[in-house]
């Protein structure tokens, strides 16, 4: 039993560098809904301080500053096939993704925030 949600828990989405996991209930809560449809999610990169964000080459501004973006993956799934569920429940306002986009260099992760999109890059799902 996790103590963010039925199946997180606060340790998943910790900085490795601080121990820190201020996580979005947003966040949270669509993560929650992607495992109740694909599977167990798992976090590779939740919380980033600015130590631990500067070390993996996270940009200035990056979402896991501020606890609004977690990297993930289903086992068993692929990338494009994450994406699409992502974009599939986005579409039908199962959850709330402001970005969603492949992490490069994996062939199964996903980068998921909550973040007000400027560019509207996931609201265009909608449209589209």
């Amino acid at each position: 039993m996790g103590d963010l949600s039925r199946n997180f828990s606060r340790s998943e989405f910790a900085c490795p560098h601080c121990g820190k996991a201020e996580i979005d209930s947003l966040l949270v809560a669509a993560l929650q809904r992607i495992r109740d449809r694909a599977g167990p999610v798992v976090v590779t990169s939740g919380y980033r301080c600015p130590v631990h964000n500067e070390a993996v080459g996270g940009v200035k501004n990056s979402q896991h500053l501020y606890g609004q973006a977690a990297d993930i993956y289903v086992p068993g799934m692929s990338q494009v096939a994450l994406l699409a569920l992502v974009r599939e429940m986005v579409v039908k306002e199962e959850i709330y993704v402001g970005y969603a986009y492949p992490i490069s260099g994996s062939a199964r992760a996903v980068h998921v925030d909550v973040r007000i999109p400027e560019s509207q890059t996931v609201r265009g799902w909608k449209n589209g």
